[in-house]
């Protein structure tokens, strides 16, 4: 969207319409998963069609909250939401999945986003984006967290009960999206705008599938990862990529990291390993706990 296209009569412009980008998509990823689904040998399906109308509702709504957002709250406000998605989504599973979580999980979740909040505030460099936070930006930041936390706890709810496959997850989800976002561009006339964009400038073609062509990749991890290792990895995952990429930003165009942004990572990873040190442990807790009761029934 911020690139300049030169069109035939030699004019620039730049495509605006950021709606357009999803449908194409969540268009392409529905008929990619779609014709594997068809394709290869997959597991009866048994979940309702509608209840992935939920998820993909949620999935539209916190990408518009998130960007809509940005506009109204300051950076560090900014930073701290960015940092502490695993709370939410936390909080998220109990309503969603009635989850129980450990004592350890929630300590871990906490020192975690201390962590990363310290990491983000110490090293990102653009930090005159928005300088106040409004009433509006918070309610609009708070709708964004608690509709990415439903998002991935409804997907792991559904294949918890219905064990679908992930890409049978993939498609269901993705017909959704493909709807919503049609009639959204119907009624604001964005189908008519972009396919003269795309006549004028056919570059653009070919960057839109691109695009899509990287987010259906994208989403084939993600509905894995769900699927196999639950919402709480998954968000912890995409936290320690976002401390990652950062980090990888700040050594490759030599930006200075303050001293308590590096204390911020040490303390994410110690949360990381303390986290897998205490489920182990409790693994093991649970292991010898059963065994007394199986050499009773021997």
């Amino acid at each position: 969207m911020t690139r300049e296209y030169e069109s035939s009569d030699g004019g620039k412009e730049r495509f605006v319409d950021s709606q357009f980008l999803v449908f194409v998509n969540r268009i392409l990823a529905f008929v990619i998963s779609g014709v594997y689904v068809c394709v290869t040998r997959q597991p009866q399906h048994r979940a309702p069609l509608y209840k992935y109308c939920y998820c993909s509702f949620s999935n539209i709504m916190s990408s518009w909250c998130q960007y809509e957002a940005l506009k109204y709250v300051s950076f560090p406000t900014q930073v701290l939401a960015k940092a502490s998605k695993i709370i939410p989504v936390m909080l998220m599973g109990k309503i969603v999945s009635r989850k129980k979580y450990e004592y350890y999980e929630y300590v871990t979740a906490v020192v975690m986003s201390i962590g990363m909040t310290l990491f983000l505030l110490g090293s990102e460099t653009d930090h005159g984006r928005s300088t106040m936070t409004t009433f509006s930006g918070v309610i609009i930041l708070a709708s964004y967290m608690a509709f990415d936390s439903f998002t991935s706890n409804w997907q792991g709810e559904l294949f918890t009960r219905y064990r679908m496959t992930s890409m049978q997850m993939m498609c269901g989800v993705n017909l959704f999206s493909c709807v919503f976002t049609a009639v959204s561009l119907m009624q604001q006339g964005g189908f008519v705008h972009s396919f003269y964009f795309t006549l004028r400038n056919p570059d653009f073609m070919f960057d839109i599938l691109l695009l899509s062509l990287t987010s259906a990749t994208g989403q084939l991890f993600i509905f894995y990862t769900i699927a196999k290792f639950g919402p709480i990895a998954f968000v912890i995952m995409m936290t320690i990529r976002q401390g990652l990429a950062i980090l990888l930003s700040c050594v490759v165009y030599h930006h200075s990291i303050a001293l308590f942004g590096v204390c911020g990572i040490f303390l994410v990873f110690c949360a990381i390993f303390l986290r897998i040190y205490c489920s182990q442990r409790m693994k093991q807790v649970k292991r010898y706990q059963r065994l007394p009761s199986i050499a009773h029934k021997v």
